[in-house]
Order: structure tokens, then sequence, then C-alpha cells
């Protein structure tokens, strides 16, 4: 079984990803983290290099050391982040998806999209959105 979970490094993002472990402690699922970056111009290596160790250092810290099997993935696309992760879900045949939201105006939704909804109604498995909730 695979879970993904959508980090976006927001600390719904981080909710999200703290909830999937336990769900896959729980149903003994392997964990695809899923950060995207959306490319308009060539990037250098050694910038996708440390970003990619900066987000791996940061899931490994948010995780723990009692972590389930879990890989961190850099989507680079040219596409919007939730059509790459639709698209990632899909070829990685993800049985579950996890996602931190924010709540949005409908003006903010339609000046600068949102990839949630996008992901959640395009996503080829269940969603669980996670909401930070303040004590």
């Amino acid at each position: 079984m695979k879970f993904m979970v959508c980090y976006d490094r927001s600390d719904e993002a981080k909710e999200a990803l703290k909830l999937a472990r336990e769900h896959a402690k729980i149903w003994d699922a392997k964990l695809e983290v899923a950060n995207t970056f959306t490319r308009e111009e060539p990037l250098k290596h050694s910038f996708i290099k440390k970003t990619e160790e900066k987000l791996e250092e940061e899931v490994k810290n948010i995780l723990g050391g009692d972590a389930p099997p879990y890989e961190v993935q850099l989507l680079i696309t040219s596409e919007t982040s939730g059509e790459r992760l639709v698209k990632f879900a899909k070829d990685a045949k993800i049985n579950q998806i996890f996602l931190g939201i924010i709540k949005k105006s409908k003006v903010g939704k339609f000046l600068f999209g949102s990839t949630a909804q996008y992901v959640i109604l395009h996503a080829p498995c269940p969603v669980v959105t996670v909401q930070k909730y303040s004590n």
C-alpha cells in the first residue's frame, strides 16, 4: 500500500505528513512525500540538489526515528502543481493522498488557483485533507 503526502512546507502540510505517518504505521504503507517546483526557466543542478537535500532533511525531522518507509520526491514541472501531483499519484499507483489545506475565499481561488482543489477533484484515489488547528 502507498500513501502520498503533498508537501509544500506549510504548517498544514506538516500536519498532513504527521497524520500520514500514523496511518502508514497502521496500514503498513510506504509514504511518498511529494513537493512540486514549477519550472519556467532552466535550473542549475546545484540549486536542485540543495533544494532536495533541504526537503529530505525537513521531512526526516518531522517523521522522526520511528518513521515508516518513505521516499521524498521533488517533482520539477512546467505543469501546474495540481496536475503534476495527480499525474504522479496515478503513475505511482497511490492508494491514498494526504493534503494540507488552507481556507481561501472564492476570489482567492479564482485569482491564484487552488492546488488542493485540483487534487481533490482529479485524484485517482481518496484524499484526506488536513487543516492546522490552533488551540
